[in-house]
C-alpha cells in the first residue's frame, strides 16, 4: 500500500510537470506566431519599398528579388509555426482530457522571481521527501517484503484441528461422545529446487531495487542542479534578451531608413530584418524556458514554490 501511494504521488506530479510543459508550449507557439507574422509583415513592407526604389532606377532588381526571397522565407516561417501551434494545442487538450485542441490563457510578461529556496536546501529536500525518491525507497522496501514472504516457505506449516462426534439411536444422540483434538507438523525439504528459484527471483528483485533507490538518492543533486541552474541562467538570458529585442528594433529602424535614403545596401537592411526576428524569437523563449525550469524544479520537489494566485 505504501509503495503504491508513492507510486501514485509521484506519477501525479510527473503528469502535472507535463501538462505544464504542454501548457507553455501552446503560449510559445502562440507568441512565435505573432513573431513569424511580424517578421512576413516587415519583409512585405520592405519589398514594396525595394520595387519602388528598382523601378525609379535609384538601385538594381536584386535588391527586390533579395527581399521577394526572404518575404518566401518569412512566409514558410508562418507556416511551420502555425503547424506547430495546431500540434501544441492538440498536445494540451491530450494532456488535460479533451478530444480536440485547448487554448492556453496568456500568462503576465513579467520578469520571473528568485527561487525562495537555495540549492542546497532543494537538494535537501528533494532527497528527504522528493516524490521520486519516496517512490524508489518504497519499492525497495515492498520488494524486502515480498524476499520475506518468499523465505518463509522454509518454515514448517502447523496444523490445528479438533473435532467432536457423538452416536446414539436416537435423533439427538448422547449416549456416545468422543473428541479429538490434532495436530499436523508439516515441513517440505524439497519441491524440485521451485522454491530455491523463487526466493532467488525475489532477492534479485530486490538488489534491483535497491540500486534503483541508490541510483536515486545520487542523481539528487544533479537533477536538482540542473533545473535550479537552468532556472538563474533562463531568468539571465531573458533580461539579456529584451535588451537584445530593443537594440534590434532600433538597428532595424535605422537600416531602413537608410535604405530608403540610399545610404546602405540590401544585406544590411536583411540582416537588421532576420536580426529583429531572432531576437524576438529567442525573448520568447527564454520567458517560457524559465517557467519550465520552475515546473521541473516543483516536479522535483512535490511542492509548488509559488502561490498559485500570483
Amino acid at each position: 500500500m505504501a509503495s503504491a501511494e508513492a507510486s501514485e504521488t509521484a506519477s501525479r506530479f510527473r503528469t502535472s510537470l507535463a501538462a505544464d510543459v504542454a501548457y507553455y508550449a501552446v503560449l510559445a507557439e502562440n507568441e512565435l506566431s505573432r513573431v513569424a507574422a511580424d517578421r512576413l509583415r516587415r519583409a512585405q513592407e520592405q519589398l514594396g519599398v525595394a520595387r519602388v526604389r528598382v523601378q525609379s532606377g535609384e538601385t538594381i532588381a536584386t535588391d527586390s528579388l533579395q527581399l521577394l526571397l526572404e518575404r518566401n522565407r518569412a512566409q514558410l516561417g508562418v507556416l511551420e509555426r502555425d503547424s506547430a501551434l495546431a500540434v501544441s494545442r492538440l498536445r494540451l487538450g491530450r494532456q488535460i482530457g479533451i478530444s480536440g485542441p485547448a487554448e492556453a490563457a496568456p500568462l503576465d510578461t513579467a520578469a520571473p522571481a528568485p527561487l525562495p529556496v537555495t540549492l542546497d536546501e532543494a537538494v535537501t529536500e528533494l532527497h528527504a521527501q522528493g516524490p521520486e525518491i519516496a517512490a524508489a525507497r518504497a519499492s525497495e522496501r515492498q520488494a524486502r517484503a515480498a524476499l520475506a514472504a518468499e523465505r518463509e516457505s522454509y518454515l514448517p506449516d502447523v496444523t490445528l484441528s479438533a473435532t467432536a462426534s457423538a452416536f446414539d439411536t436416537d435423533f439427538f444422540p448422547v449416549a456416545r461422545k468422543v473428541n479429538q483434538l490434532a495436530v499436523t507438523v508439516s515441513w517440505p525439504l524439497w519441491d524440485a529446487g521451485r522454491r530455491e528459484v523463487t526466493v532467488a527471483r525475489a532477492r534479485g528483485q530486490r538488489d534491483v531495487a535497491r540500486a534503483q533507490r541508490e541510483e536515486r538518492e545520487r542523481a539528487t543533486a544533479e537533477l536538482m542542479a540542473q533545473a535550479y541552474n537552468g532556472y538563474g541562467t533562463a531568468r539571465a538570458r531573458l533580461e539579456l534578451a529584451i535588451v537584445g529585442v530593443s537594440v534590434s528594433a532600433e538597428n532595424y529602424r535605422v537600416q531602413g531608413a537608410r535604405y530608403r535614403e540610399g545610404a546602405t545596401t540590401i544585406l544590411d537592411l536583411l540582416e537588421a530584418q532576420v536580426g529583429l526576428g531572432e531576437s524576438e524569437a529567442a525573448l520568447v523563449q527564454a520567458r517560457y524556458a524559465a517557467r519550465q525550469a520552475l515546473a521541473q524544479i516543483e516536479a522535483l520537489l512535490g511542492r509548488r514554490l509559488f502561490d498559485e494566485r500570483s
